[in-house]
Parts: C-alpha cells; structure tokens; sequence
C-alpha cells in the first residue's frame, strides 16, 4: 500500500472546496468576543484587587521574611481561580493564560505611562526618566515581548522592588542624582490600576458595539448593505 516513507511514490494529496462566508464567521466571532471582554472586565477587576495588595506584602515581607525569593506574595492566580471558582457560568478557554496576558499588558502600558510623566516633568524627574528608561528597555525582552512565562508582570514588580536606590551621573559627570525604584514601583502599581478602569470601561462599550455590527451584520446577510 501507499506509505508517506516509499521512496519511490510520488506525494499525493486530496483538495476539499470550502466556501468561506465572511458575514457567517463575524456572526461566530461576536459573542467570543463578548465573552472575552466581560470575562477582561472581571479579571481587571483582579488586578485593582491584587495592586491594593502588593505593597502592604511587600513590607510585610521586609520586616518579617527579608531573605524570600520574592518581594511580595503572589496572589493574582489564588483571587482568579476563587473568583471562577464560584462564577455561575463557564469560563473561556485558556482563562488563565488571558489573564496573564493582561495583567502584562496593564503592567507595559503603566510602565509606559510613567515614563511619559517623567519625561513630561523635566529637569525635575530627569533622574528618574533616565534611570526607568535604562530598567525597562534592558528588561522588556526578557518580560514583555513575545510568548512569555507565567508571571513575568509580578516578576518585573519584583525585580524593581528588589534594586536598592543608587547615584547615577547628570550632565556628563559635572552632577549626580539619587533614584528612587521604590517610588517608581509603587507609582507603576498606581497607575495600573488607573489603567484597569480605562479599560473596564472600554470593555463595557464591546455590548453597545455589538448591536451597531449585528444591524450591519443583519443587512449583510440579508443582502441589503
């Protein structure tokens, strides 16, 4: 018979026609896509919940258990699977892995945000702007870019909360300022937390969006648009 490891027959293949309706799959995306945002707002939610926490494990840890292997308790993953735990309907797949992901991403943008900040204030946080800058654009690949580790949000908090304040040079070695990662860590957690209600909100507009696209949808398959 036929094997795909005989040498001496040629490759064959077997083609099947499918037709692909764009208006049937947009009709097949939309509640996913409903799902993942009610599911996001819950899960930022977590986030504002686990923010409230952090620094008051972080301190607790220093004066109680300095030698760790982390700064503060990594509480993310327990408050999401109590959360789902007893939520009335199913969760999506891979819940868990979104949830990372997001939580990364609130951690990127607030990095970003704070950085801005920095820039914007001048001579004043010029110190801090060089400092974060270096910090984060030595660590990005290693903690937001790409497929990343479970964890890797916590990790980058961890690593700033754990890197004692130092002198750097100003103005080509004619001054020096003093950082101060600690502030920049809990301003970074602040922030994340603002940015956990931007998009909360932005994900209760995904409902109102739904009904503009289902109205085009309708037409579409209707064949009147």
């Amino acid at each position: 018979g036929w094997s795909k490891n005989n040498p001496h027959l040629e490759e064959r293949w077997v083609e099947f026609p499918i037709d692909i309706r764009p208006a049937s799959l947009v009709q097949r995306l939309l509640p996913v896509r409903q799902q993942l945002a009610l599911e996001f707002q819950k899960d930022l939610q977590i986030v504002k919940i686990v923010d409230s926490m952090i620094m008051d494990s972080y301190f607790t840890k220093v004066k109680e258990d300095p030698e760790s292997d982390h700064a503060f308790d990594r509480i993310s993953v327990a408050i999401l699977s109590n959360f789902t735990e007893f939520q009335e309907s199913g969760s999506s797949p891979f819940r868990r892995g979104n949830f990372d992901l997001l939580y990364n991403l609130c951690t990127q943008a607030s990095t970003h945000r704070l950085l801005r900040e920095f820039k914007a204030e001048g001579k004043v946080r010029e110190v801090s702007f060089l400092w974060l800058r270096r910090f984060y654009g030595e660590r990005v690949k290693d903690f937001f870019d790409g497929d990343q580790p479970f964890g890797k949000a916590d990790d980058f908090i961890d690593a700033l909360l754990r890197t004692p304040p130092s002198l750097i040079d100003m103005d080509g070695g004619r001054s020096v300022g003093l950082t101060d990662p600690l502030m920049m860590a809990e301003r970074i957690i602040s922030i994340r937390s603002e940015i956990a209600d931007e998009w909360i909100e932005l994900m209760g507009e995904v409902k109102e969006d739904h009904l503009r696209l289902n109205d085009v949808l309708m037409r579409v398959m209707m064949g009147k648009a």
